[in-house]
């Protein structure tokens, strides 16, 4: 009976019998794990769980690297933990503040799309207040929603040399000649919008500075513009997509574009999918005097 059991669970799950000598590994999209808070309702204590753990298998191989910051990029706890769908810890923010988290998690011995494992969340996490009933007034952290985003790169040759260079099917002196000539050429480093930008056309008085994960906007009145302790609170998380940026713009609505550099990766334009275009100048960069 229990056997029957088995092979209907795993039908309905599209999960292959196994013997018990076998080893289950299984995997889904990064896009299917989402955070939940487990415990939410302390102003200064926050329990999360990561479902990854029951969705990537073998889940001993899980590694889960946290770190939770606050809206100025100060680190309020960080650690990595092996096999444990949980974190929680204790801080010193208030809850008018907005607190942003992010997780990778990776497992090399799962793999998905043929690719090891590798799935980042960013989100953010601010103090709700709910009137349950009339009167009655419920507070706890709550999280916006985000989900994974698969990171995982496939390996490839550097430069993305191939051997049978001339397309032919088979592998000739011709070939290896060219592979040689490839020998002492600089592979170009991929570009990357960490840095300072001002939005074409804002040049006096808006800079977005871009970190690892967040972006910050930083106004000026008087085209002299601070640093990050000077930028308006909340900074959008971001992330790139292949060669699209995606930037968190809270409540549900996110920008995302793909990014065309120019002028030596001094500029950079942002085409949307409904064919809109903005662009983005480095900090001091002056198009007409810098850009051929």
């Amino acid at each position: 009976m229990k056997q029957h059991v088995y092979f209907l669970l795993a039908a309905m799950m599209g999960i292959s019998p196994m013997s018990d000598a076998q080893e289950v590994i299984t995997t889904v999209d990064c896009d299917l794990m989402g955070l939940v808070v487990n415990i939410g309702s302390q102003p200064n204590f926050i329990n999360l769980y990561h479902p990854g753990g029951y969705l990537t298998w073998p889940n001993s191989e899980n590694v889960m690297e946290w770190e939770f910051t606050d809206s100025q990029g100060n680190v309020l706890h960080e650690e990595t933990r092996v096999d444990d769908n949980f974190v929680s810890f204790d801080f010193d923010m208030p809850v008018t503040d907005t607190m942003y988290v992010s997780v990778l998690l990776t497992n090399d011995s799962a793999f998905h799309n043929g690719n090891p494992v590798a799935c980042l969340v960013e989100d953010y996490l601010f103090w709700e207040a709910t009137e349950i009933i009339p009167g009655f007034v419920q507070s706890s952290w709550t999280l916006g929603g985000s989900v994974g985003v698969d990171v995982s790169e496939p390996v490839e040759p550097p430069c993305n040399l191939q051997y049978d260079g001339d397309g032919d099917g088979t592998v000739t002196v011709v070939d290896v000649l060219g592979l040689l000539a490839e020998f002492g050429q600089t592979c170009a480093e991929p570009f990357s919008l960490v840095g300072r930008w001002h939005p074409e056309g804002f040049e006096g008085n808006t800079l977005y500075e871009f970190t690892e994960t967040l972006r910050y906007t930083i106004y000026a009145e008087d085209g002299t513009f601070g640093g990050i302790e000077d930028a308006i609170p909340n900074p959008n998380p971001w992330h790139m997509e292949g060669d699209s940026v995606v930037i968190d713009l809270f409540f549900g609505n996110a920008l995302q574009g793909l990014l065309t550099p120019s002028c030596e990766d001094q500029m950079v334009t942002m085409t949307q999918a409904n064919g809109m275009t903005s662009t983005l100048i480095g900090e001091g960069v002056d198009p007409a005097a810098d850009c051929d």
